[in-house]
């Protein structure tokens, strides 16, 4: 049967790879039809639309060229000349010639400004568009070699400094000659740069497109197009008016140039990345990919889920039957076997419900154990305190008066209240503190001055609660104990909150404890009410919480106790039964 499933497997896997196969190479076949396609008609698109925007690029361009030549003749018609003697005439003619370029930059919203180049130039209005500087000032701008063997051309974006700030231009440089033919001076058009991109631009966003005058330089651009000076030059030795080309290498990677020529040589250039175009190619590709995939691994699933009828079950129960269930483990094996393996599972699980109900009997009799020890241990406290205040007031009674013996029978009344609690094994740290001051001043009353207490609890700490009688004894052993053989004494406890415990802190002036304080004597007093405290709080709660003494002979004795904060009573049965869950 295995290996029937082996050879099922293996011919279901080959099958699949095959099939996998096949689906790479469809995926392949059909991203590269759709890309193609897509590209051809992306590109006739962006051909019949960079034709329509150069129609209304050149008509725009040509009225700027023609608006230059109009200037030229209105110029020569003015004939301006600074060495005119009669100032008067001069003055006519320099207003006459200001007016007519002013009016050229007034007349469409393309112009920014008119510059004048001659000899000896005049000033003008800072505020006006016309700026005039003197010609020999034009060999050292910048675009003069674009102009230097031409009489007029187009020179490629630059900045010019306005009123407003800087402001990018295009300009349109004419030089000027007299009715002899001599040169005497340079007229230039500064075309605003958003004009002309806005006409490249046309109704589209973010295309990358570029302007190429006749010579291939670069004259306005909007977007990214990267193109190298060779690229450029490649477009402009072609013949076609327009056309596309798909580029490689490039360093952002292929790319779509598609390119329209005007009449007049204007080469409009549009660039447009290559991924950009096959986009939806790649999709379809996926979506095919994905598919396929999914249906190999819908039969592989099947494939896979048929062998596996077998192994699952002998498989988990193997698992079952290797470790010792926690509680509620039985529970997830399977039922909805109705075979051999289903007889196998019920057996199972009917052994190991078996197991945990032995397990649970255990445990409750372990906490019943417990549980009456620990009420033994607290039944045996009172006697023993009892014991020793009734020695205190049996001398207290030879040695004093009634008023005395009052009081204590008044504070002891309190003390017992305190200590039977009705049975409760919890009390509030408000009444256990109570039963102590009680308990210090019954001792006072016998020491008189020469015992002083101090009693300092976090006031939002006496709600909490407290196993009963857990302060005394430790007190009552620093009094008996502790001070033997001295004059004075004093005791000093505090009670404070501590994070999500509680610190309870004793401290006395004594002669100290003894090394072999909690082992058992003989007597059974003194050291015998701190023992039994030390076994309650480890039968309670366990480690990190419980007792810690620090003694010096000679010194003193310093008792902590740590207690988790416990706001109601359920929650020390709580903790117990959890304890005791895991023993």
């Amino acid at each position: 049967m295995f290996k029937r499933v082996r050879i099922g497997r293996l011919f279901f896997g080959s099958f699949a790879a095959f099939i996998a196969v096949l689906l790479l190479i469809s995926s392949w076949i059909s991203y590269s039809l759709t890309s193609r396609e897509l590209a051809s008609n992306t590109a006739n698109y962006q051909q019949d639309l960079l034709n329509e925007l150069n129609k209304r690029l050149v008509t725009q361009l040509n009225s700027i060229e023609q608006m230059s030549l109009a200037a030229y003749r209105n110029i020569e018609t003015i004939s301006f000349d600074p060495l005119e003697s009669d100032l008067f005439e001069r003055n006519r003619r320099k207003v006459d010639l200001v007016s007519l370029l002013a009016s050229i930059t007034y007349s469409t919203t393309m112009v920014q400004s008119i510059y004048l180049y001659i000899e000896r130039p005049f000033s003008t209005d800072a505020q006006g568009p016309l700026r005039v500087y003197d010609l020999q000032k034009v060999k050292e701008e910048a675009w003069f070699p674009s102009i230097q063997n031409n009489d007029f051309a187009w020179i490629e974006e630059r900045t010019i400094p306005t009123n407003s700030g800087p402001i990018p231009v295009i300009s349109f440089a004419r030089k000027l000659y007299n009715n002899s033919g001599i040169y005497y001076g340079m007229l230039l058009l500064n075309v605003k740069s958003s004009e002309i991109q806005n006409l490249i631009r046309g109704e589209t966003e973010g295309r990358s497109r570029l302007l190429v005058d006749a010579s291939g330089r670069k004259i306005a651009t909007i977007g990214n197009p990267d193109l190298q000076e060779s690229e450029l030059e490649n477009i402009r030795l072609l013949k076609e008016k327009s056309g596309s080309i798909h580029l490689t290498a490039k360093p952002q990677g292929d790319s779509l140039l598609v390119w329209s020529k005007s009449p007049s040589n204007w080469t409009l250039i549009e660039m447009t990345p290559w991924n950009t175009i096959i986009h939806g190619s790649i999709r379809l590709a996926l979506i095919l990919l994905t598919v396929g995939l999914s249906a190999i691994f819908v039969a592989s699933f099947v494939t896979f889920f048929i062998s596996r009828q077998f192994t699952t079950p002998i498989k988990l129960l193997v698992a079952f039957m290797g470790k010792l269930p926690d509680r509620g483990f039985v529970a997830d094996l399977p039922r909805d076997y109705t075979n051999e393996f289903g007889n196998l599972f019920n057996g199972y699980r009917k052994q190991m419900e078996r197991i945990e109900e032995l397990l649970e009997s255990l445990k409750a009799q372990h906490k019943r154990q417990r549980e009456a020890e620990i009420k033994a241990l607290q039944a045996m406290i009172n006697p023993h305190f009892l014991y020793n205040t009734l020695d205190q007031l049996n001398w207290l009674a030879i040695d004093s008066g009634q008023d005395k013996i009052s009081k204590i029978l008044s504070l002891m009344g309190k003390m017992f209240r305190i200590g039977l609690s009705n049975g409760e094994t919890l009390i509030p740290i408000a009444d256990e503190i109570t039963h102590v001051e009680c308990y210090l001043q019954i001792q006072q009353i016998r020491w008189g001055d020469r015992l002083t207490f101090t009693i300092s609890a976090d006031e939002s700490a006496k709600e909490l609660y407290i196993p009963r009688l857990t302060l005394q004894p430790f007190i009552e052993n620093a009094i008996i104990h502790g001070f033997h053989g001295r004059k004075t004494g004093n005791i000093r406890v505090s009670v404070q909150l501590q994070n999500q415990d509680i610190r309870f802190q004793i401290e006395d002036n004594g002669v100290g404890l003894r090394p072999d304080w909690d082992q058992p004597k003989a007597r059974k007093t003194g050291g015998y009410g701190m023992r039994n405290v030390k076994e309650r709080m480890e039968a309670y709660f366990g480690p990190p919480y419980g007792i810690r003494i620090t003694s010096t002979e000679g010194t003193g004795t310093e008792v902590t106790i740590l207690l988790p904060q416990i706001r109601n009573k359920e929650e020390v049965e709580e903790r117990y039964d959890v304890e005791n869950t895991h023993y």
